[in-house]
Parts: C-alpha cells; structure tokens; sequence
C-alpha cells in the first residue's frame, strides 16, 4: 500500500468514524494495519493525532506558549480503563502538545502488545478522533462561530 492510498483510506476510515460507520471504519482501520508496517502504522497514529489537535484548535482555539492540552476520558468510572483507550487520550495529548518522545514510547508499548490490543489501541485512537470531530461539527450547527474563549 502506498502512502497515497493509506493517507486516503485513513481518511475514509475518519469520516466514516463520524459519521457512526462504525464497522465501515473498522475494515478500513483493519484493511489499512494488515499492509502497513510498525514505521507507517506509527504515521497513520499521528495522522489521526493531529485530526484531533486540529479539532481541538477549532474547538478551543491555540494554547498559549506556557499552556498545554490535557484530555480526560469522557465518563470516569470506579473500573479501570482498557489500556487502548489510556493509548488513545495519552497519544492525543502528547501529540497536540509536541511530545514526540512520549508519542513514540506510547506507540511502541501498543506495537508490542498482543495484536488483539495493538488493533483495540488503534481504533480506540480512532473513536476518539470521530468524538472530538462529531463534538465539533454539534457545535457548528448550533451556531458557534469559533474557538470557545479561555482566560489565558
């Protein structure tokens, strides 16, 4: 599979997520790690990343130079987090806040996992993408014109 096409399939695979296609997304998210190897994989992790921190800018507009991003998961709850979906927050944030070595050492854990969670980590990465965008596109409609204002 050349770059193009994964870029293009990682794309589909987004906006199926989206649009709550969700077994389209995950043929595609399978379709896509089966003819990929760990280095690609490793880009196709960020490209979802950034997908996030774009929306997130879209969302809250730019942090300042002294700010970072910091995600929490949506409902906490008494009982543990599957690790893929602790991949998934993790990765985002380290990623929108320019923490490459932190996105490389949560990539290369998920990598050497069974395949079973390395598959989970990645389409928990991609659920997580699909949230933020469908957040984003709510607030559209609703009529929000730009970033939400913070105090900094």
């Amino acid at each position: 599979m050349n770059t193009s096409l994964r870029a293009k399939l990682v794309m589909d695979a987004i906006h199926s997520a989206v649009s709550c296609d969700f077994q389209i997304a995950s043929n595609l998210m399978g379709e896509i790690l089966r003819n990929s190897t760990g280095q690609e994989m490793y880009g196709v992790c960020c490209g979802l990343a950034d997908a996030a921190r774009q929306t997130l800018v879209r969302l809250y507009g730019h942090q300042g130079p002294e700010t970072q991003w910091a995600l929490a998961a949506q409902e906490p709850d008494d009982e543990p987090r599957h690790p893929a979906h602790t991949f998934s927050l993790r990765f985002i944030t380290a990623f929108a806040n320019g923490d490459m070595e932190t996105c490389q050492a949560l990539y290369l854990a998920a990598a050497n996992a069974s395949a079973d969670d390395y598959a989970h980590s990645v389409v928990a990465l991609l659920g997580d993408v699909a949230r933020l965008a469908r957040r984003a596109l709510l607030e559209l409609a609703e009529g929000g014109e730009g970033p939400a204002t913070h105090p900094h």
